[in-house]
Order: structure tokens, then C-alpha cells, then sequence
């Protein structure tokens, strides 16, 4: 009797999901995220189990970008990239972007460059399968909480990339932010920039208006913007340059990005006027 009682309440809950997805905002936010979370750990466990054979490999990543390609489709979002030639170099680099929330993975996953790893939070690294994974395609971690550390990472990696021939993907904002515009800029990125002596390339992602509001608990398909920039050299460059190059740099960010979001949002301002 209790086991029939159970199962009962097993279907009545499988009936109700749906109806509360359709209806609460709030439970189709958390349960696309869930989702979400859930897809990237099979990937990472799918990362795991094909990379072990080559730990540290930036080339581990192309399972990550197959999958993401399916990923996208299945969450409604389109991603339209522009000046994408900028990121097709032989070159090493350093990509900075815009960080607004854990679903940048769309974009970065569509514009990834050849021969390419990120800095990231060594916290990450415990992340389940994604931290695993994350290392096993050669992703650099930094102690941010140890100045010291953080500088001997910046020298290491410095030397890597040039050693290597790599690209490396930083978030100069050091955190996501959820709001509009731009976090102010950490240096490290353009420090590592300058001491490699390798140019800066900005990537700017138009705001997630469009199907994403943290604070609305809104979670939709919907379409990003993504442009990147020109390069900007370093050679010649030294310590002393690295504010001003931060600085004016975040400056054409900002710039491309209020830009972009206003491009973003005119087709919902004019359908308002209708």
C-alpha cells in the first residue's frame, strides 16, 4: 500500500513539472539552469574520459566546442559574431572580454581561437568534473588571494606563451557582472600582455537582455552580439604603460558594448511604440 502511495506521488510530481514550468518564471530560470549546469558536467566527464590520455592539452577543447554547437540549439540561443577575422591568427594573443554570467559559455565556445587556454580562479579547479576538465585542456590557474603567486603565474604563463604559441582567454573584470556596463578592469591580463609582448585582442558581448535577467529570474532563448576588435600591439610596451593600456582599452569595450545592447534592445523599443 505505501508503495503504491509512493508511486502516486511520483506521477503527480512528473505531471506537475511541466505545468509549473509553463506558468512560474522563477522555476523555468532554476530548472534551465539546472539543466544547464547538468550538460556541461557530462561534458567535462566526456572531457575527462578522452583527455586523460593527453592531461594539459589546449587541443582537448574541440570536445567542448562540438558539444556546445548542439548545446546552443537546444537553448534557443543564437550567437552572431562579428570581426571574427581578428581572432583567425597564427599569432599568440591575449582575448579579454566582457563577463556577465556562466552562459558566456555560449559565446566563448563559438568564437574559441585555435591554440587557445584561459587564466582562470584556481577555485575552479574543484568544480567537479568541469575543474578536471578545465585542466586537462590546459587551463591556467591564478591564486588571485596571493599577490606573490599571482605575479610568479603571470611570469610563467609569459614564458608559455611564447614557448607554446598560445592565446590565452581572460575576463579583466575578475568576476560576472550582472548589471549594465562594465566592472572596472584588473591589470593582469595587459601585464601578461606586455611582459609576453603579445597584442591584445577585445571581444565585446552585447548585453543578455534579450533572454537572461538574474534579478527577473529570467531565463529565455533569445540572441547575443559578440564583436571583436582589432588588435592592440604591445611591443615596445613596459610596466609603466600597463594602466593607460588598460584603461583605453576597457574604454573601446565599453564604447562597442553600449553600442551593440542598444542595437539589441531597439527591436523590443520599437514593437513598445506599436
Amino acid at each position: 500500500m505505501a508503495i503504491d502511495i509512493f508511486q502516486w506521488i511520483i506521477i503527480g510530481l512528473l505531471l506537475l513539472l511541466p505545468i509549473l514550468y509553463e506558468l512560474s518564471t522563477s522555476f523555468k530560470y532554476y530548472a534551465k539552469f539546472f539543466f544547464f549546469y547538468a550538460i556541461i558536467n557530462v561534458i567535462s566527464l566526456l572531457v575527462v574520459i578522452v583527455g586523460i590520455w593527453r592531461p594539459k592539452d589546449v587541443n582537448n577543447i574541440w570536445i567542448v566546442i562540438a558539444s556546445m554547437k548542439v548545446v546552443k540549439k537546444l537553448f534557443g540561443i543564437e550567437v552572431e559574431v562579428r570581426g571574427q577575422e581578428h581572432l583567425q591568427s597564427n599569432e599568440p594573443f591575449i582575448l579579454v572580454s566582457n563577463h556577465q554570467s556562466s552562459l558566456d559559455f555560449f559565446g566563448m565556445m563559438t568564437i574559441w581561437p585555435d591554440r587557445c587556454t584561459s587564466l582562470a580562479k584556481k577555485e575552479l579547479i574543484y568544480a567537479i568534473f568541469f575543474g578536471i576538465a578545465a585542466w586537462l585542456c590546459g587551463t591556467i590557474f591564478i591564486d588571485r588571494l596571493n599577490h606573490d603567486k599571482a605575479l610568479d603565474t603571470l611570469k610563467n604563463t609569459a614564458e608559455l606563451i611564447k614557448k607554446e604559441n598560445l592565446k590565452v582567454y581572460v575576463f579583466p573584470e575578475g568576476t560576472r557582472n550582472c548589471e549594465s556596463g562594465m566592472l572596472p578592469f584588473k591589470k593582469g591580463a595587459f601585464n601578461l600582455a606586455v611582459q609576453a609582448q603579445v597584442p591584445v585582442v577585445p571581444v565585446v558581448f552585447s548585453t543578455y537582455s534579450d533572454f537572461y535577467c538574474k534579478r527577473d529570474h529570467r531565463f529565455e532563448s533569445g540572441k547575443l552580439v559578440i564583436q571583436c576588435l582589432p588588435k592592440v600591439p604591445t611591443e615596445g610596451l613596459g610596466q609603466a604603460d600597463v594602466g593607460e593600456l588598460t584603461e583605453s582599452i576597457r574604454k573601446d569595450m565599453l564604447d562597442v558594448f553600449n553600442q551593440i545592447s542598444l542595437e539589441m534592445r531597439q527591436p523590443k523599443l520599437v514593437n513598445g511604440l506599436k
